[in-house]
Order: C-alpha cells, then structure tokens, then sequence
C-alpha cells in the first residue's frame, strides 16, 4: 500500500519536517512516518475503514504532527563531538608548548615557533572547513583523490628532496607528501571499497592493484613512516567492508612480503633492527640513539628534569623524540598523562564507528583511527625503545606543518560524519 500523494499525510510529514533543522534527514525522515502510517491504515481499512477513514485514524494514533517532529529533532540535532575536538585541542596546545618551549631553551639553531603557530591556524581553518561540508560529497570524488595522491607521490619520489631521512615536495614550500598520503588514500579508499564486488575475479586483481601500487610507491620512497600505517588502514578497511578472510589474508600476505622486500631492499633497516635487539653491540653507532633514549627515559624520575634539555643529548627532539622531551622535562607523569588521553582519543574515534549509519562514514571513521593508532602507538613504543626507530611522528604534538594540516582536515572530517550520525546513506550498492 502506497499513499504517497495523499494531500493529509504530505500536511502531516511536513508538519512533522517543520520541527527538524536538520533538513539532510527530512526525506529519511518522512519515509519512515510515511511507512508507520500506511501500516497502520492498512490495518484500519482491512477492518472495513474507508481509505480517507483508515488514514485519519492512522494520523490520530501516530499523534501530534508537530510533537513527533520535536522529537525527532532531538534525536537527529547536530553537534560536535566534543570529547575528540577538546583531546585535540590538548594535543595541538601541548605541540605548540613544546615547540615553544624548544626555541626558548635554544636547543635547535633555528626557530620553529612562529611557523607551528602559521601551521596551526591553517589546520583550524581545514578542520573547521571539513566539519560544515557534507562530506558524502567526498564519495563521488574517491578515484580521483586516489589518482591526484598516487601522481603527487610520484612528483616527491622523481623530483623531491630527502630532508632528514624523509623525501619533501619542493612547491615554494616544503611538503612532507608521503607521509601524509596514508590519509588522503584511506578517504579514496573508502569510498572505493564501500562499493566494491570482492567476489569476481577481475574486480580482485583490479582491487588488489589499487592497494599495492601505494606500497610499492612507499617503498620507493624509503617512507616506513608511511608504509606502517598504511598497510594497517587496508587491512582494516578490507575487514570492515566485508572482504572474505580468504582474499584478506592474501592482501595481508602481500603487505608483509612488500615489508620484508622493504627490508631488504634498505640494509640499514635490517641493521637497525638488529641494534634494536641488541642495541649495545653498537654503543658508539647504529645504537647510539637507542641507548640514549633509554638513559633519558629512565633519568626522567616522576617529575623530570625541567627546562634543562641539552640539544646534543638528541637529536629530532621537535619531531620523532618529542614524547622523549616531555618525559625527560616533565617526568613520568607527563608521560603517562598523555599516554591515557591518547588511549581516550583513540577509543573514542573507533567508538564513533558504532553509531554512523553510513557504511561509507564507518569506512571512513575505522581507516583514520587505524592511522592514527599505529602513528600514536608506534611513537610512543619507540620513544620507549619497544619497537625499532622509524621517522614516524607524534601527530598533533610533534612539528611538521603538513602532517598537522592533514590530520586537522581529518578531524574535521570525524566531527562531520559524528554530526550526521544519523543520516542512513552510502549504503554499498
């Protein structure tokens, strides 16, 4: 039974509508009233209701058009997630702090500040861009994200420069491309993959290309930094749209063949995780930096050392050791402080997973916490020489603008799918 053009319930659904701001919902929610109405005057006119009878009957038993829709307005209000943008802004505060406090001790011989400070407003305004802008818009655009971040991969790989281990993008600035490419190839990704028929073998070859051609490029690069939490958003975001476990394990197989490839590929790598086993075979060399975050680490005591960082006991203290400085400035408090908002700004994101009706949002939400996690979780572990040292920085916390930006975006991104938690679309086809 359909009664969309009946006059009294188009009255009634926009009667209801009225009372909802969120207009991206009216039609979602007109059809579920819509639906609830028809039902009940089925049941009327099969007691011998005439239809006009059957749907003022029905309307009456649903309630006050008006009362419905207040209702539904509370249910469906937008707003922020609030947990995550205050974390955040612990996070971005704690950065510029330590950035701060770097430049004033003159541990570097050169200035960071007013740059993170530049940094930080541009992500502000990304963040704040992304939160009010629809992002299922983003969807549509999921092949040529993928495109424009494989091609400006390959301009760094061809035509960048290696600063401190990691290849820049030189366009009047210097862009740390690859290391930020994890996110943008987990939106493209995403949307790709919430549509995507795993179960034909044309589809899977196409597919599987699609996920290798980016660790190949990581490789390429010499960016661990990028291929860790990379290869983890995949495997997270094959498990998540429903991938059987059979072509799962063959792309997981792949990403750690592409590891011990990378490996081999790079011998200061396997050195370096031989020193990590043993990190004392090579006090002087390979195992200096090991052996020295230890000492730091444990120097630190509960309340740590102040403002007497001396910049040669380290070096990349604003970038991949900053969780180092914290400790050794502030003690295993600090350390430990931060470690648990970490932990709550993490849970948080995946929790945000739970509530999305969106398959595409899901997606979404599961591939940037598995970034974040392994960018958060491995510089940590590292700092605390429980994994080896790798270029991977403290996100939000550690100086690099392009980084920050990026993750900025997406949290901007995150606070809008939370906003529109409700909105039943991007659904796989």
């Amino acid at each position: 039974m359909r009664l969309e053009d009946n006059e009294k319930i188009k009255k009634y659904l926009r009667s209801v509508c009225c009372q909802i701001k969120n207009s991206k919902i009216h039609s979602d929610i007109q059809e579920e009233v819509r639906g609830h109405i028809e039902e009940i005057a089925l049941e009327y006119m099969e007691g011998g209701f005439s239809e006009n009878e059957a749907i003022n009957n029905a309307m009456a038993q649903m309630g006050d058009a008006s009362l419905i829709g207040r209702e539904f307005n509370k249910v469906h209000k937008q707003k922020p997630e609030w947990s995550i943008i205050i974390l955040t802004s612990i996070f971005a505060m704690l950065g510029l702090s330590m950035i701060f406090l770097i430049d004033s001790s003159g541990i570097l011989k050169y200035s960071l500040f007013s740059k993170s400070i530049i940094g930080t407003l541009i992500g502000l305004s990304f963040a704040a861009f992304l939160y009010y802008f629809d992002y299922m818009k983003i969807k549509g655009y999921s092949r040529s994200i993928y495109l424009a971040t494989i091609v400006v991969m390959l301009l760094t790989i061809i035509f960048g420069r290696t600063v401190n281990g990691k290849p820049y993008l030189f366009i009047g600035i210097a862009i740390n491309f690859i290391d930020v490419s994890p996110m943008l190839l987990t939106i493209s990704l995403a949307g790709i993959l919430s549509q995507f028929n795993w179960s034909e073998t044309r589809k899977f070859v196409y597919g599987s290309v699609l996920l290798v051609v980016p660790i190949l490029l990581m490789i390429a690069s010499r960016s661990p930094s990028a291929l860790l939490p990379y290869c983890t958003s995949v495997i997270v975001l094959l498990i998540m749209s429903g991938v059987k476990i059979k072509n799962i394990s063959i792309l997981a197989t792949s990403c750690l063949a592409a590891f011990i490839l990378y490996l081999f590929k790079e011998p200061h790598l396997t050195q370096r995780l031989l020193i990590f086993l043993n990190a004392k075979s090579d006090a002087q060399g390979s195992g200096y930096l090991n052996i020295q975050l230890d000492k730091l680490i444990h120097s630190a005591g509960v309340w740590g050392h102040g403002l007497t960082f001396d910049g040669r006991m380290l070096p990349e203290i604003h970038t991949d050791f900053i969780f180092t400085y914290i400790i050794y400035t502030f003690g295993w408090i600090a350390g430990l402080l931060l470690a648990i908002l970490i932990m709550l700004f993490l849970v948080r994101i995946a929790s945000i997973a739970l509530y999305v009706k969106s398959s595409y949002g899901k997606l979404l939400i599961s591939g940037f916490t598995a970034v974040f996690s392994v960018q958060f979780i491995w510089n940590i572990l590292m700092n605390l020489s429980f994994v080896p040292i790798t270029s991977v920085d403290l996100p939000f916390i550690s100086y690099g603008n392009s980084q920050f930006i990026v993750s900025m975006a997406i949290i901007g991104l995150i606070s809008n799918i939370y906003k529109q938690k409700n909105k039943a679309l991007g659904t796989a086809a």
